[in-house]
């Protein structure tokens, strides 16, 4: 490989540069009859080899989609790279054209050039169309059946023209969509638009010129949720070279939670009582005059200032993200007193908080996550599903398969049980290099799995994805053509 030294370039975050599809997989177990539609993932597969693999990052390499679809007890499956204006343009050349964005390149990008946007952090179905986003800009449009790039810009119309979130959220009373984004003169923009992509709402927060790295937000029924915290991305890095995110509490001592109302625009700030990164929310919802919001904390997200000013010694320049380990947390914002009481909800590290979206911006008892307990050599090594009534927090592992993405789960038809359905995972087989795509249980978490459908090839590692049903995906293929 490019670098046998960069984790992110080696095992299950290898590249996987081939395009195709494969129809009726092998599937170990059974699919339940109830199971149809599409799950869609998303993650970093750079095509070319890095300008310095050294200072490659997870977070840089170039989007590629993997699509499963499930129909009648059988699976099929087609991936295929985003077609980004940087990626078409390095095609031309035959080679990588852009320096690391999270560690830099080393040196200044050239005049004119802009970073590379990869559009690998999140993708999902959305007007009849397949969305790739990533927080750098306006999301790429795909078609969902064939996983083609139809267009560079999906824009709202035209009304969206800056940065929009990956973590985008759905209202389950209505299916808008809940988004925002973090603009680099310091503010950050909240938008609301119908299941057409039609701007129906946009409030704006002034940070102070802060620009505070968002990488996700919650909503309940009336308000959007955001963090500010040290962690900065700074433009100018970007441009020189250096690394683009820095953790810099000489900035920011301390958190600040801003609290906006989502219909009037008013914005309750919320003082935290130290300083901390969230990577990922799982939910929030409202509980009188309070909002409880539950996530995914790190102590901090990025290397200091004087780490970024110093050379890693034998160009590990990833060791900062090493250091980071998240732990589920509990906040509640009091909006009558403006406090707030934090609590960590259990030792059991992990990362990538999932839950039943039906309850999106509802009270929830249930939330699933990859676990990092450090039970192997790569980053995840497990499942867990939290009972946040309980507190009891249940584990799945299984014998020879590692790094599981981040649990999709899948309502099923009819439920009335927040957990009756099934976890959707995407497992590596180092003895194998493929992976497998694993079915559980919701109810039964800890048992074995229901269903192990075997891929013919390595997904690697990536980040988020989404369910769509046999409904939607039939319309969407419909109105694609």
């Amino acid at each position: 490989m490019w670098d046998p030294t960069n984790m992110f370039l080696n095992g299950p975050y290898a590249p996987w540069r081939e395009q195709g599809e494969a129809f009726d997989l092998e599937i170990e177990g059974r699919l339940p009859e109830e199971l149809n539609g599409a799950m869609y993932r998303i993650g970093p597969s750079p095509l070319y080899s890095p300008k310095d693999p050294s200072r490659y990052h997870w977070f840089d390499g170039d989007g590629m989609v993997h699509a499963l679809f499930l129909r009648d007890g059988r699976a099929s499956y087609r991936n295929r790279y985003v077609e980004t204006a940087g990626l078409q343009l390095e095609k031309e050349q035959g080679r990588a054209l852009y320096g690391a964005f999270m560690n830099g390149s080393g040196t200044p990008l050239p005049a004119g050039v802009i970073p590379k946007n990869p559009a690998n952090t999140h993708v999902k179905l959305f007007d009849n169309r397949l969305l790739a986003l990533c927080e750098g800009d306006v999301p790429h449009e795909l078609r969902p059946d064939t996983l083609e790039t139809v267009s560079q810009r999906y824009d709202f119309g035209g009304e969206v023209t800056g940065p929009v979130t990956a973590h985008v959220k759905t209202d389950p009373a209505n299916g808008d969509l809940l988004f925002f984004g973090s603009n680099m003169d310091g503010t950050v923009t909240w938008y609301r638009a119908d299941r057409h992509g039609k701007l129906l709402d946009r409030h704006t927060i002034d940070l102070g010129g802060i620009p505070t790295f968002m990488h996700d937000y919650a909503v309940t029924t009336d308000y959007a949720i955001f963090l500010m915290n040290p962690s900065m991305v700074r433009i100018d890095n970007i441009f020189g070279g250096r690394p683009s995110t820095t953790w810099e509490p000489e900035t920011l001592e301390t958190c600040r939670w801003a609290v906006l109302h989502r219909r009037t625009g008013e914005v309750t700030w919320i003082e935290a009582p130290d300083a901390f990164a969230l990577t990922h929310f799982l939910n929030a919802y409202q509980d009188g005059t309070k909002i409880v919001v539950d996530g995914h904390r790190v102590d901090r997200f990025g290397p200091t200032l004087k780490e970024m000013e110093s050379t890693p010694s034998g160009g590990d320049w990833n060791r900062w993200f090493k250091q980071m380990v998240a732990t589920p947390w509990r906040y509640e914002l009091d909006l009558a007193t403006g406090k707030t009481k934090d609590s960590q909800v259990t030792d059991i590290l992990g990362e990538f908080p999932r839950h039943n979206e039906q309850r999106t911006g509802l009270s929830h008892r249930y939330g699933y996550y990859s676990t990092t307990r450090g039970a192997g050599d790569w980053f995840t090594d497990g499942l867990a599903k939290h009972d946040y009534l309980t507190g009891e927090t249940s584990i799945q592992t299984i014998d020879g398969l590692t790094s599981p993405g981040e649990p999709v789960f899948v309502p099923r038809p009819g439920a009335t049980a927040e957990d009756d359905g099934w976890l959707l995972s995407t497992w590596w087989d180092p003895a194998t290099d493929r992976s497998e795509v694993i079915v559980q249980e919701g109810q039964d978490f800890a048992a074995a799995p229901i269903a192990r459908i075997k891929l013919n090839h390595r997904v690697p590692v990536g980040f988020h994805g989404s369910w769509s049903d046999a409904a939607e995906l039939d319309a969407a293929f419909t109105a694609a053509g």
